[in-house]
């Protein structure tokens, strides 16, 4: 009753035209009343963005959730999709520049993955004065080879770090090959 009040068809269903073609449609198109609500969830509540933040500490990657301070997460299925799309540089980005972005020293002679030389303390202004004439630095040394020439520094994430570490606990040895390109 309120639609022939209105101006409409009692029964709603008016005549349209296309907006492409200016022809008369031939089905029928219910026309009425709707009813909108304003939704309680905007976007201000929902959005998680972050160019820094918080890391778990094993893996040194960003933690998950918006109530962490986390960003949108990356999981398998937007990486899959990605590599099927040939995005390699964007992966790249996403996976290892922007997550984490460690250097590890590999020797290159026996393919050992080398661990990180420990933090040097600070030293007061009188010590670092005396030792400021001499040349010691601290070089990394492999173990196996007990030699420091053959030590390549490369990035890695450390999410690779950590499992090659797990299977250094169980006694299993990962050989790893450096190339030029």
């Amino acid at each position: 009753m309120q639609l022939k009040d209105h101006g409409f068809n009692y029964h709603g269903t008016e005549v349209m035209y296309s907006g492409v073609l200016g022809t008369e449609l031939t089905c029928e198109i219910y026309i009425g009343c709707v009813y909108y609500q304003r939704l309680r969830h905007m976007v201000g509540d929902k959005y998680q963005v972050r160019s820094t933040g918080a890391v778990n500490p094993v893996t040194r990657q960003p933690v998950k959730g918006r109530k962490f301070g986390s960003g949108i997460r990356f999981g398998e299925m937007e990486r899959d999709s990605l590599h099927a799309h040939g995005a390699a540089y964007l992966l790249h980005d996403r996976l290892h520049t922007c997550s984490d972005y460690p250097t590890a020293d590999i020797c290159v002679r026996c393919g050992s993955l080398l661990p990180t030389p420990p933090v040097i303390q600070q030293k007061s202004s009188a010590a670092f004065a005396m030792e400021l004439g001499s040349s010691k630095e601290s070089k990394v040394i492999c173990r196996v080879c007990n030699s420091s020439r053959d030590i390549e520094l490369v990035a890695m994430p450390y999410v690779f770090r950590y499992p090659a570490s797990e299977l250094a606990a169980m006694k299993i040895k990962l050989t790893l090959t450096i190339s030029n390109g």
